[in-house]
């Protein structure tokens, strides 16, 4: 089955991740964020696992353990399925159910103290053993599920375990896997076993464990990942570089240069025709307006004098722009305003020039 192939009726939702490289375009935005445990903004269901699969993605990536391209389909909550199913061109598929390792009494205390500012002392001692224990009682809870013949559709299917309990910031997870030992009871129903706590992921906690650290992954934190990115740069460590992804960001940063010069030039000619073609509302904001806009514009050619070629080839499309925008502000009939642009580059630039009769604005 191909991953064009399958389709995921009801289902939440449904990517392609084709390459390495392009993991976090293809999953746009998908479980970057979470939101808070209460409020009107509370998290979903859905949002939690979407953010913790992220994280496994990540940790896959980084250690080479997810071919590509692979389908993600995101499951409607459909007992004894698991939450998500990734399907390869070659007829492979795997499923990924998520559960989470948390005493109720915790979860009640996180959601109660949500809205309260300032530090919060949990009521709970830090406990190597008691975190290994809520682990073992969230993984029991699946396999006991697995038994009863659930997460049996894909050929195979991993648990994840996302890590939420009272200890789980203050105890070494080395510590605690440690303690958990490997106990014939919870292995050998799903393919592997997987542990989320805070910044790292513990792949395969039953068998080749791996850690992973994903604190500076360009999916998941993007500002670490700069930092990262500019200190092994700084280090002269090339060959550890993103060279893909600071590829994109660099294009994506001239993209988003030209696309603010547009934006000025735009709100240029806005004003310009608003200022010429209706004095009677002249008037200091308009004024500030067409200051801010050149401004703006000076800016950016006098820090990247390149753009100024790339400018003026722009003038007739924002000038279309501008001059339909003119037309719905003034309430004046579209033709009132020339067809091209009256305007001459040097013109647009000149912090003097004004178009229109010289009569006074209005004291606003």
């Amino acid at each position: 089955m191909s991953v064009a192939e399958k389709t995921a009726p009801g289902g939440r939702w449904h990517r392609t991740l084709y390459t390495a490289d392009t993991l976090a375009d293809d999953l746009a935005g998908i479980g970057t964020w979470v939101g808070p445990c209460a409020g009107p903004h509370r998290r979903s269901q859905g949002e939690k696992e979407d953010f913790v699969l992220l994280r496994l993605l990540v940790a896959w990536k980084k250690e080479n353990k997810l071919d590509f391209p692979v389908a993600v389909f995101a499951e409607t909550d459909t007992e004894g399925e698991p939450d998500f199913t990734l399907s390869w061109n070659d007829g492979r598929s795997l499923g990924v159910e998520v559960s989470e390792a948390g005493k109720e009494d915790y979860q009640a205390w996180l959601t109660a103290t949500a809205g309260e500012s300032g530090a919060k002392l949990a009521p709970f001692e830090p406990s190597t053993p008691e975190a290994a224990e809520e682990i073992r009682k969230a993984i029991e809870k699946k396999v006991t599920k697995y038994n009863s013949e659930s997460y049996r559709r894909p050929d195979a299917c991993d648990l994840l375990i996302y890590d939420n309990s009272a200890h789980g910031a203050f105890v070494d997870k080395r510590q605690v896997l440690d303690a958990l030992g490997l106990p014939n009871d919870l292995m050998g129903r799903f393919r592997q076993i997987h542990l989320f706590s805070a910044a790292t992921v513990y792949l395969d906690i039953f068998g080749d464990r791996r850690i992973v650290g994903i604190s500076n992954a360009y999916e998941v934190d993007y500002a670490e990942w700069i930092f990262d990115q500019v200190e092994r740069l700084r280090r002269g460590q090339i060959d550890r570089l993103e060279l893909t992804n600071i590829a994109e960001e660099m294009a994506d940063l001239g993209r988003s240069e030209r696309r603010t010069v547009a934006s000025h030039l735009k709100n240029l000619l806005l004003h310009l025709l608003k200022w010429q073609f209706q004095p009677e509302r002249r008037g200091r904001s308009w004024r500030v307006s067409i200051y801010n806009a050149r401004s703006g514009i000076y800016e950016r050619l006098t820090e990247s004098p390149s753009l100024r070629s790339w400018l003026w080839d722009q003038v007739a499309r924002q000038y279309d722009h501008a001059r339909g925008a003119a037309a719905i502000e003034t309430e004046l009939p579209l033709d009132t305003f020339p067809e091209t642009c009256p305007y001459q580059p040097e013109q647009l630039v000149n912090s003097e020039f004004m178009p229109g009769p010289e009569d006074a604005e209005r004291d606003d």
